[in-house]
């Protein structure tokens, strides 16, 4: 069960329950009143007829129809409520609709936020308490009477100010949890965007390269067909074999499940698979010379398919962008601490060429991006005699020499 899930569904329902039994909080709160009316009534406030006084009947609806604005301004009408009581105090016996002044307390605990106003309320009514007992116990009930009005009225605070801290703890929790949903959403909307990017660039890198050699094997076959068949033949039977491996690797890129064929399940391309690269290259009709340099180190697949990748994107751009070069080089230097790539060629400008390599595209973007997972860095520009350079610099601070 995914709990990530299943904390912000749990804390919205609990949530959402609390706010549904409040949905009409003027339709509880005239229940209230209604309430309080009712126990009014059913003290034995009547008169020798059997019938309501005036006077009680006027109090017991001065001390709960304020009851009804207790949630919005709580502090004033525990005000109106407690000076009605007092004014009743005054006139008349005690009334079962004194229970307004409880519930009145209870409102500015759970709904008043300034503190100052919470205390002053306390105290009011714990004055109130005093009033009541000095004139209405006995004389033998006073100290019970005192204790359990007292205990009331603390019960009464207490339990409003636990409403208001309950609801607040809900409401933080429902918070975090839908903080903690939207990052986890946003995490995963930037795996999304990072495998597209990861797939996009492996997918440049593996098609231009491929379809490059292609096309270029393919125009020397058409060339050769009437001079040498042969040649034609085996041009192009190496144009089929490359389509082939790079059908296999999209595939895996991709994860194609579904693939009627068998798939390939050779590891990624490393250093060791560049003279492969090269003879590629070199069957496209370019002259590519490759040289390593210094001992070479114990490289962890990762870099090594970055290395891979790099030469693979610079000599795609050599076929490409430069079609007036008739030579390449590639070397990979070892020194401590970093390996040192460099990829150029002899292009010379000529009128009417293509696009010179290295503008704006995504093959270098995407050898930027490679080396930037390295902590490494692509330096790129023409060179005096018109051809390009490519140059990559990767850290192996982590790597020891074999």
């Amino acid at each position: 069960m995914d709990l990530t899930k299943r904390v912000p569904e749990t804390v919205s329902c609990w949530f959402d329950a609390g706010r549904r039994t409040v949905a009409r909080p003027y339709v509880m709160d005239t229940l209230m009143v209604l309430l309080v009316l009712v126990f009014a009534v059913s003290e034995s406030v009547h008169d020798n007829k059997g019938r309501l006084t005036v006077g009680a009947g006027g109090f017991g609806l001065a001390l709960a129809l304020p009851l009804i604005w207790r949630r919005r301004w709580p502090a004033p009408v525990f005000t109106v409520i407690a000076g009605v009581a007092l004014l009743q105090w005054l006139t008349v016996v005690p009334l079962a609709a004194d229970i307004a002044v409880l519930i009145a307390l209870h409102a500015v605990g759970s709904y008043e936020e300034r503190r100052r106003l919470v205390v002053g309320a306390a105290l009011i009514a714990e004055l109130g308490v005093v009033l009541a007992v000095v004139r209405w116990a006995q004389a033998e009930e006073k100290f019970t009477s005192f204790i359990l009005l007292t205990g009331t009225v603390t019960a009464a605070l207490v339990l409003g100010v636990y409403s208001r801290t309950r609801r607040a703890y809900v409401q933080s929790v429902l918070d975090r949890a839908t903080t903690a949903e939207r990052e986890r959403d946003q995490q995963a909307m930037l795996a999304v965007a990072d495998e597209r990017a990861r797939i996009s660039r492996d997918m440049h890198d593996i098609v231009a390269h491929s379809l490059s050699v292609m096309i270029a094997l393919s125009d020397g076959a058409a060339a050769a067909v009437r001079s040498d068949p042969e040649a034609a033949v085996t041009t192009m039977g190496q144009a089929s074999t490359l389509g082939r491996q790079a059908l296999g690797e999209v595939r895996r890129l991709l994860g194609d499940e579904a693939a009627q064929e068998p798939l390939d399940l050779a590891p990624q391309p490393g250093i060791a698979q560049l003279d492969e690269l090269v003879e590629r290259v070199r069957s496209a009709g370019l002259t590519v010379e490759f040289t390593t340099a210094g001992q070479a180190p114990d490289l962890p697949p990762g870099i090594q398919l970055a290395v891979y990748r790099m030469v693979q994107e610079a000599l795609t751009n050599v076929l490409k962008h430069a079609p007036t070069a008739s030579r390449a080089s590639v070397i990979l230097h070892y020194r401590a601490g970093f390996i040192h790539i460099q990829v150029e060629n002899d292009e010379k400008t000529v009128p009417g060429a293509r696009t010179p390599v290295g503008r704006a595209g995504r093959g270098l973007a995407g050898m930027r991006e490679r080396a930037a997972v390295f902590s490494g860095t692509i330096e790129s520009g023409r060179l005096a005699d018109g051809g390009w350079r490519v140059i990559a610099h990767l850290p192996m601070d982590e790597v020891s020499p074999r």
